[in-house]
């Protein structure tokens, strides 16, 4: 996991030369959105099946 993030960390740099910190608040932020949007889809999946 750790490797993936050093990845993803390289890849920020590169792209939008970002401080080491906004880099992890952005893998933070998107790792949150990820999630609210997961939990969305299982609401919604499961609101779907019960009708």
């Amino acid at each position: 996991m750790s490797n993936f993030l050093f990845w993803v960390e390289n890849i920020g740099n590169n792209f939008f030369t970002m401080e080491p910190t906004q880099t992890i608040n952005l893998i933070a932020l998107s790792l949150i959105v990820v999630m609210h949007a997961g939990v969305l889809a299982l609401r919604l999946g499961i609101s779907l099946g019960r009708n």
